[in-house]
């Protein structure tokens, strides 16, 4: 587990509009504009406001990641971010995307954007 720095600054999540989901066998990728990606490799939650889904790096996982195409189009609105690691985006249609930082010895997502690599 590496966790978030208690002091980081993600407010420019708020805002990024949700433009293409990539499903791998042992990765989700999440594409925004402004070229800010978040690609996943380990667990997380996704909630459409009537049922949940939880991803993990496992065989039949691709019909939960499926699931996420319903974000493609919304905004984020919302988010918090623990020192544990775990990161909740709140997206504009109402939707939640939770992720985890789930393993101990590697990276469990990533976030990019220009002059930004930061990985937990």
């Amino acid at each position: 587990m590496y966790g978030l720095d208690a002091r980081i600054d993600l407010s420019f999540l708020r805002g990024r509009e949700l433009q293409q989901v990539a499903v791998g066998l042992y990765q989700v990728q999440f594409h925004f504009d402004e070229d800010l990606a978040i690609c996943i490799e380990g667990e997380f939650r996704y909630s459409d406001g009537d049922r949940e889904v939880l991803w993990r790096q496992e065989p039949n996982s691709s019909s939960a990641a499926a699931s996420t195409v319903a974000l493609l189009g919304a905004a984020i609105i919302g988010f918090t971010a623990s020192q544990d690691g775990t990161l909740r985006l709140e997206f504009s249609n109402g939707h939640r995307l939770t992720i985890f930082d789930s393993s101990k010895d590697y990276e469990s997502y990533s976030i990019t954007r220009p002059g930004l690599y930061l990985c937990v």
